[in-house]
């Protein structure tokens, strides 16, 4: 028995060496394990992105207007003073609306070329005013003043103040005439580089 305890006590000895060693491997390896068993760890577990619909976009934006609108909306209770019942927005709006023309209808009868292939004759409709586009990061709220029912409660004033933002924008860039004689000028004039680059030399485009 006296033997076998220098062979076993070489054992004992070597296990802490060898972890030692493990340790230090793997220090420098970069490949140690964290310690702590509390340590966070970031899941993600986000889908891919799908694809519901494609549309054809036959639609040219021939010129973009900026646009600022301030909003007022106030929500009021008769009989009842505002700071117990009642709500008001002030918004400031800011957006793009854009001038487009439709290409869609275009056909053998909106475009007449010459026999010899160098005159082209084009009629187009009349450019509309797009679908305006509120900019939610330039766009801010003033005050949001609320009664003390109304904290209580959920509110759709905000919503209603982009809402009519929006609806203000679209207003102003239909009742004047320098956003659609913007996007006119140009139309005719993408469309004249475009066809004298095809060899055309005269070259007429009209709106309805």
């Amino acid at each position: 028995m006296r033997r076998r305890w220098p062979a076993v006590l070489g054992a004992v000895l070597l296990v802490p060496v060898l972890v030692l060693a493990l340790v230090g491997a793997a220090g420098v390896l970069d490949l140690r394990p964290s310690w702590n068993p509390f340590a966070e760890e970031t899941v993600d577990r986000t889908g891919p992105s799908v694809l519901e619909s494609l549309t054809e976009i036959s639609d040219f934006h021939a010129a973009s207007g900026y646009y600022e609108t301030v909003v007022d909306i106030e929500n009021d209770t008769r009989f009842v003073p505002g700071w117990i019942s009642g709500e008001r927005v002030l918004y400031v709006g800011k957006g793009t609306v854009d001038g487009v023309v439709d290409f869609s209808g275009l056909d053998e009868e909106s475009v007449t070329v010459s026999d010899d292939g160098t005159m082209v004759s084009i009629t187009l409709p009349a450019p509309t005013v797009g679908t305006p586009s509120l900019d939610l990061e330039a766009s801010y709220v003033v005050s949001h003043d609320q009664g003390i029912i109304n904290r209580f409660q959920g509110s759709e004033l905000e919503r209603e103040a982009q809402l009519k933002a929006v609806e203000q924008m679209e207003a102003a860039a239909g009742g004047e005439d320098m956003l659609l004689d913007l996007a006119e000028d140009n139309t005719e004039s993408m469309l004249r580089g475009l066809l004298g680059a095809l060899g055309f030399t005269q070259i007429s485009i009209s709106f309805e």
